[in-house]
């Protein structure tokens, strides 16, 4: 599988204490929430904030395996010195 096919394939999830699942990729962008039988007593304003942190959890996890999947190649791309002239 390419570098391109890894980072495509990568999603990771968060599930909440009130049953809540939410599902993001590489991006951080939604691609599946689950809700449990808990949100129905909850109101919009927890509801949205569970599914926030939630999506913001998962998106560090992501994150964490996209830069796991580029480490062997850090080595291939130094960063870049500012040119102070």
């Amino acid at each position: 599988m390419s570098v391109a096919q890894q980072l495509n394939a990568i999603t990771a999830s968060a599930t909440g204490q009130h049953g809540i699942e939410v599902t993001v990729n590489l991006e951080g962008k939604l691609i599946a929430l689950t809700l449990g039988m808990a949100q129905r007593r909850m109101t919009a304003t927890q509801l949205a904030a569970e599914i926030q942190a939630l999506a913001k959890t998962a998106a560090a996890a992501a994150i964490a395996e996209g830069m796991a999947v580029l480490a062997p190649y850090a080595d291939a791309f130094p960063p870049e010195t500012p040119n102070w002239r």
